[in-house]
């Protein structure tokens, strides 16, 4: 599923908002990296969850954590449906 986030939002809470549901587990703290998003237009700054649980190529390629994604710009993000 592709979506667009507009600037200014946190991921998950704009998600909710709209009944799109991702998994965490976790609560939304990035333990569990069950909330994988790609990220295929906009900039959003790598953190140290993401470096844990993907690879320099899943970064570079846009994979970040979707529970971790605050969105300083509007993006367009692929979700990976479960």
């Amino acid at each position: 599923m592709i979506i667009e986030c507009p600037a200014d939002t946190r991921l998950q809470e704009y998600l909710l908002k709209n009944d799109i549901h991702i998994l965490t587990p976790c609560g939304g703290r990035g333990n569990c990296a069950k909330c994988k998003v790609r990220i295929l237009k906009g900039e959003v700054k790598i953190n140290t969850m993401d470096q844990i649980w993907f690879s320099q190529k899943e970064l570079d390629e846009g994979y970040r954590l979707g529970c971790q994604v605050f969105a300083k710009e509007p993006l367009t993000i692929e979700i990976y449906e479960k």
